[in-house]
């Protein structure tokens, strides 16, 4: 597992140092507005990607039969490519949509959500394609691809004075390459089977599974829509300039968290559905991970609080000092993303996706409680900080419900 892990670890390692290397450059090129465009942009993409596949992607490597898996992999196809159409169709009534969250000089950047969420559901199909045959060498090749391709793209496109769209275009064009780089010509004998569709298949996976899109759609729309708010609820009232510097400490904190956290999480849940189906208990190694994970952040966190925002301003430029503050304010926190990202899984290994997404709704709902306060109040610092609050204390209870769900897996093997 370990090796495995460091495979996908190591690819984004280089990814992610490149973009940290990067930054420096980017916020000096583009204004704090741009990025907050960004943001909004890629909230918005991320929650029509998951809508695209409705989530039975997850079915790829959780199906038991080779053929179900084939048949979930067809069936996410189809479905994005349906709603990819849709999308297609709604462009010419873009100019309304950007009124309603005040960025009308900037309507013309949905176009290109088509493309971003072709790569992103793509993605997501795929991620679990090789997950399921364990080719972690071409998982690893997407991201350092993607973290590669990316930066270098913003560069050249704020060089050559293309700062209104040059973070976008250049995050739709990585990512769409890197996809087409990692599918390549073939994926082995797999690959022929996927133009085979077996209609009676597709129907039994579409029911077999249908928890995805009943209760595992509906928890991840309502996580990722808690991760989207601050830009849908406060870009009309504060604008895109507040937003960029809290997307900004989004971007820096949680760039080393997801570093490690996708990277084990992603091998683990491979790991643990394989004990499952064999009915091997899983509650000794869930604790020692969680132990290492309490170990190694709590003594780095108390180290960054105290320079966080000199190193923010050092790295980024005096206008950014703010974002210090905010990733300071963040640190409990990413603490409980960092317990919590590695074993999310167990609520559809168990299917327990319907619990899943009530904690998934109150985490949203704490974060618009603190929002409203921030904008009752007509101060943006005050609506960060009761977003970080409600988020940090639901993750609390949910650390604790994922580990009674595994304890109640354990009694069924005495």
């Amino acid at each position: 597992m370990m090796l495995n892990a460091g495979k996908l670890l190591s690819a984004n390692v280089v990814a992610q140092v490149v973009a940290l290397l990067v930054y420096p450059l980017l916020t000096r090129i583009y204004a704090p507005e741009d990025f907050g465009l960004l943001t909004f942009f890629l909230n918005i993409g991320n929650l029509i990607v998951l809508v695209a596949t409705m989530e039975y992607q997850y079915a790829v490597l959780l199906a038991k039969e080779h053929r179900q898996s084939v048949a979930a992999v067809q069936l996410s196809t189809l479905l994005s490519i349906g709603w990819i159409v849709v999308l297609c169709l709604l462009l010419p009534f873009r100019g309304a949509f950007a009124e309603v969250f005040h960025i009308e000089e900037n309507t013309d950047c949905l176009w290109l959500l088509p493309l971003y969420v072709a790569g992103g559901a793509g993605w997501n199909i795929l991620n679990m394609y090789l997950t399921r045959r364990k080719a972690f060498g071409r998982l690893s090749g997407y991201k350092l691809t993607n973290g590669l391709l990316a930066p270098a793209g913003k560069l050249a496109f704020g060089y050559f004075g293309m700062t209104s769209f040059g973070l976008i275009i250049a995050s739709v064009i990585a990512s769409l390459a890197a996809l087409l780089l990692t599918i390549g010509k073939r994926l082995g004998r797999w690959w022929k089977r996927l133009w085979q569709i077996d209609r009676a298949m597709l129907s039994e996976v579409a029911t077999s599974y249908k928890k995805f899109p009943l209760f595992s759609l509906p928890r991840a729309l309502v996580n990722t829509l808690g991760i989207a708010i601050p830009a849908l609820v406060l870009t009309p009232i504060f604008g895109l300039k507040d937003l960029g510097f809290f997307s900004m400490a989004i971007t820096l904190a949680f760039m080393p968290i997801t570093l490690v956290v996708n990277s084990v999480q992603q091998v683990l849940f491979q790991k643990v559905t394989e004990k499952v189906h064999k009915r091997e208990s899983i509650l000794p190694a869930m604790r020692r991970l969680t132990l290492k994970i309490v170990m190694a952040v709590v003594p780095s966190f108390i180290l960054l609080y105290f320079p966080l925002p000199w190193l923010t301003g050092w790295l980024l430029g005096d206008e950014w000092l703010v974002t210090g503050e905010y990733i300071r304010w963040m640190l409990p926190w990413l603490l409980m993303v960092c317990l919590n990202g590695t074993i999310c899984f167990v609520a559809d290994v168990f299917m327990a996706q319907g619990a899943g997404l009530a904690f998934e709704c109150a985490i949203l709902l704490a974060r618009l409680a603190g929002l409203m306060v921030g904008i009752w109040m007509q101060r943006f610092d005050v609506a960060i900080m009761g977003y970080i609050a409600g988020t940090t204390v639901v993750l609390v209870a949910q650390q604790i419900w994922f580990y009674t769900l595994i304890r109640r897996y354990e009694r069924t093997l005495l």
